[in-house]
């Protein structure tokens, strides 16, 4: 039954009539509740930029116009226009009721910042359902979800005369937009019908939801409550120095500027057949290649003998190329450690060339991703940043957009610019080794548990000269070998790379061109690394095993959540097909009877070093995913712990405008505070990570380190 709540009394017999208190009388003893609300514009267009911050859809330029409410049976639509729904706020303070929707971090932001309702417990039907089907790029919006769930289709699918059968039920979101700007116009009554099957919709999903077979609840308990602490974290924003920006701006369009220069002289010195013909109008023979154009660039380094090619993401064919990845395996290591610090050479060589083509690109990047036109996202009202995120990637990581504040450069230059405000100060903190406790943790080795738990005699806190001790003792049969950071640089580095990286499942292929060395010393250093951790070779391996026997990776034992391998069912497909081509008892056959009948089989089905060729792709993709997901899910599921934790505790003792979250970035947390707050809020930060660290890492010791700091330190 739909009851509108508001002043106007026009509507058919469908639509019945009721008060706020009513509403309230209803829902008072329910413990499930749907909830949802529809928004407008506040100011005039044009006011300000709305490609950015969008109305409708940002809590500072938009006004809640409908808020719904209710169960499957009974949902009450509230003109929000001329009614206070302020009195609702008891129903959300009752911590033992459950608001059921879908993607509610956007009523949360909305709800918090006009009527100062804060959500305590949520199931998010959208953020359930990416935790059931995490891989499967199922799509999650509503109206996926009611086709997949509740087989009601959306206004999309209708037939070419926009009608359905007289039996089918469908979703038309169309009118969602129309709200945008009803300004004061009532609403018609298939708005109101919408805004009721908002309520239904999301409800009947979560019925169908928790007949899973497969229901982590741990995971989902964790993702629902973490949907509320990125939305305090967006509507917060972070403060921003506009000058701080510029002055950074300017001083990297003037880099930008002499190393084109650089570049366009090299050219024009050595090879005038990439330069313009002077003319009666222009006698200048200036470089004529557009350093912007890849196909430009290609054309040139293909001239020069040296262009790379790596394999398309789209057409699966080997293509020659300039991105940066593919380049800057041509360089040698002190040419990458020249890249890796931004510094540049005279150009007298391929390489020189190469890499002053890399860094006139990440100068580029600093003039345009990073220049004036990052200012388009300072809040036409709040005068902060404030960032979107995605909560839930493969891994059950966050990312962020708009701007991406998990991709601002490292350096202190740009990190200066992202302040706190007047009176207020940043707390600064992150997790000491994270990945690597991580792995110790996952593989069980009782030297990597030792190290980190009680700390080591002479290497202190270095892990990675203990690593690379352990490691290069093994390679050069060298056991009395100590290696530190000013002793042996190199061997050091080595290991911290062998360290990261093969994690990401990765190979003596992959890792010779960090090394500078040839493909069998590579895997030596690989061999050696296994060595030194012993538990770590076997997990690994039985880690590959698991997802190509189960067609999915377990991230962890603890919220059991998983990642599921969308091509399993193809790969397995595709693997019984190649074995068509082998004859009856190949696999028993001797070393020369094997290579007489493969030649044999490649000659008459050509095709078949293609299918071997997909094939090991789609397997060595899966490996490398179930050795990297564990990881990184790991440490996303302790940062999501720490923010609840920390939103539990702000809430409890009303510190949502004295302690508060502006951004989080991995392994890292930043928090703002008042000045009188600060001493109270450092060892708090430190205390949430760790505890939320620590629930999911029972055998090693995770460890946070925070600073305050006026701007964003890390």
């Amino acid at each position: 039954m739909i009851y509108y709540i508001g002043k106007d009394k026009n509507y058919s017999g469908d639509i019945n009539y009721s008060t706020i208190d009513e509403c309230i009388e209803y829902l008072k003893n329910k413990t499930e509740i749907g909830i949802d609300i529809e928004t407008s514009r506040k100011f005039p267009k044009s006011i300000y930029r709305e490609d950015v911050y969008k109305p409708g859809l940002d809590p500072y330029v938009t006004k809640i116009c409908m808020l719904q409410i209710g169960t499957i049976d009974t949902q009450y639509i509230i003109d929000v226009r001329s009614e206070n729904v302020s009195k609702l706020k008891e129903l959300f303070d009752d911590s033992s009721k459950l608001f059921i929707g879908s993607n509610l971090k956007f009523e949360a932001k909305h709800l918090s910042h006009n009527y100062n309702i804060i959500f305590y417990n949520i199931w998010d039907c959208m953020l359930v359902d990416q935790v059931l089907t995490n891989g499967m790029e199922l799509g999650y919006s509503v109206e996926k979800m009611a086709e997949r769930y509740l087989g009601i289709k959306s206004s999309k699918d209708a037939n070419l005369f926009n009608q359905f059968e007289e039996d089918e039920e469908f979703v038309d979101k169309g009118i969602r937009m129309q709200f945008i700007d009803i300004g004061d116009k009532p609403f018609t009554e298939k708005q109101i019908k919408y805004g009721a099957d908002d309520i239904i919709i999301p409800l009947k999903i979560r019925k169908e939801q928790l007949k899973n077979v497969y229901f982590p609840e741990e995971c989902i308990n964790l993702e629902n409550s973490f949907c509320t602490v990125l939305a305090d974290i967006e509507l917060k924003g972070i403060e921003f120095s506009k000058e701080q920006w510029l002055q950074v701006a300017k001083l990297k369009q003037i880099e930008y500027d002499l190393r084109l220069k650089k570049i366009n002289s090299y050219v024009e010195t050595h090879h005038k057949e990439f330069c313009k013909i002077p003319d009666l109008f222009d006698s200048t023979r200036g470089c004529n290649i557009m350093w912007s154009s890849s196909d430009q660039v290609i054309k040139y380094f293909r001239f020069l003998k040296f262009c790379p090619q790596e394999k398309s993401k789209q057409t699966k064919k080997l293509e020659y190329t300039v991105g940066a990845k593919a380049l800057f395996k041509l360089l040698s290591i002190p040419y990458k450690e020249y890249y890796m610090s931004d510094e540049e050479t005279d150009i007298n060589s391929n390489e020189d060339l190469i890499l002053n083509y890399l860094l006139l690109k990440k100068s580029e990047q600093a003039i345009t991703t990073f220049g004036e036109e990052f200012l388009k996202y300072i809040h036409p009202i709040t005068e902060r940043i404030h960032s979107n995120y995605k909560q839930i990637l493969n891994t059950g990581r966050i990312s962020s957009s708009g701007p991406n504040l998990q991709n601002i450069p490292a350096n202190i230059e740009y990190r200066k610019s992202f302040i706190a405000k007047t009176n207020s100060i940043l707390v600064n903190a992150d997790y000491a080794s994270q990945e690597s406790r991580v792995l110790a943790e996952v593989c069980g080795d009782e030297d990597m548990l030792k190290f980190f738990n009680e700390g080591h005699s002479i290497f202190g806190d270095d892990y990675h000269s203990f690593i690379a001790t352990k490691m290069f003792r093994i390679i050069r049969n060298q056991p009395e070998l100590i290696i530190t950071k000013k002793t042996h640089p190199k061997e050091r580095q080595d290991a911290k790379a062998i360290n990261f990286k093969i994690s990401y499942g990765g190979s003596a292929f992959t890792l010779k061109d960090d090394f500078g060395v040839s493909e069998d010393v590579a895997q030596e250093f690989i061999d050696g690394f296994f060595e030194a951790i012993p538990t770590l070779k076997a997990d690994f391996e039985k880690t590959k095993e698991d997802v190509i026997k189960l067609g999915y990776i377990e991230i962890d034992g603890i919220t059991k959540r998983r990642w599921f391998w969308k091509e399993w069912e193809y790969y397995k497909q595709l693997e019984e097909e190649i074995w068509g081509y082998y004859p009856f008892g190949y696999r028993h056959m001797s070393d020369e009877k094997k290579k007489e009948a493969k030649n044999k089989i490649y000659k008459e089905f050509p095709e078949l070093k293609l299918k071997w060729s997909e094939f090991f792709s789609l397997k060595g993709k899966a490996e490398r995913n179930a050795l990297n997901y564990r990881i990184q899910g790991a440490a996303a599921n302790q940062t999501k712990r720490m923010g609840i934790l920390f939103r539990k505790y702000q809430i409890e003792n009303n510190l949502q405008n004295i302690f508060y979250l502006v951004n989080l970035i991995h392994d890292e947390s930043l928090a703002e505070t008042t000045i009188d707050f600060k001493e109270k809020a450092k060892p708090l930060l430190e205390k949430f990570m760790e505890e939320g660290a620590q629930y999911y890492c029972k055998k090693v010791i995770m460890k946070a380190e925070s600073v305050l700091t006026e701007f964003w330190h890390h």
